[in-house]
C-alpha cells in the first residue's frame, strides 16, 4: 500500500478515535445533568455501601485488567496488514472507552460522580496512551518482509 493510501486509513482511525472521546465526555455531560436534576443524585440502585465498595473495587480491577489488555492486542489481532492495524486500532479505541462506561455504571448505580470523573480520567489517558501514531504504522509495515512471487 502506497503512503497515500496508508495516510488516508490512518486518518479515518483517527477520526473513530476522536469520536469515542468525544463520547467520553457526553457521558460527562450526562452525569451532570442527572446530578443537577436528582439533586441530590444518590444513583438508581440505592446499594449499601460496601456493595458500592466491592463494585467500585471490582471496576478498577477491570480498568487495570484493560491497560494490560490494550497493551496486547496488536498482538492478539496479528496487526501485520493495515486492516489488522486498524482492527487493533478500533478494539484498542473500544477498550479505553469501556473504562469510562465502567464509571457511567458505577455513577448511575451509586451516584457518585467522583468515581465517574476518576474512571474518565483514567479512560483519557488510556486514550491518549494508546492512541495509535501514524508513525508506528509504517515502521510495522515496514518491518515486513518484501513478498516474493511464487512460481508454478
Amino acid at each position: 500500500m502506497d503512503d497515500a493510501k496508508l495516510k488516508i486509513q490512518y486518518l479515518k482511525v483517527n477520526f473513530i478515535g476522536l469520536a469515542l472521546i468525544g463520547s467520553v465526555f457526553l457521558y460527562a455531560g450526562v452525569v451532570e445533568v442527572l446530578k443537577r436534576t436528582f439533586a441530590p443524585f444518590a444513583g438508581f440502585a440505592g446499594l449499601p455501601v460496601a456493595q458500592v465498595m466491592t463494585l467500585k473495587y471490582v471496576f478498577v480491577a477491570l480498568a487495570i485488567g484493560d491497560f494490560f489488555l490494550i497493551k496486547f492486542v496488536p498482538k492478539i489481532l496479528g496487526a501485520r496488514s493495515v486492516q489488522q492495524l486498524i482492527q487493533a486500532a478500533i478494539v484498542t479505541f473500544a477498550l479505553s472507552e469501556a473504562v469510562a462506561l465502567l464509571g457511567l455504571v458505577l455513577f448511575l448505580l451509586a451516584g457518585h460522580a467522583m468515581d465517574f470523573y476518576t474512571f474518565m480520567f483514567l479512560s483519557l489517558f488510556y486514550f491518549w496512551f494508546f492512541f495509535p501514531k501514524y508513525q508506528d504504522w509504517e515502521d510495522r509495515l515496514g518491518a515486513q518482509p518484501p513478498r516474493t512471487a511464487t512460481k508454478v
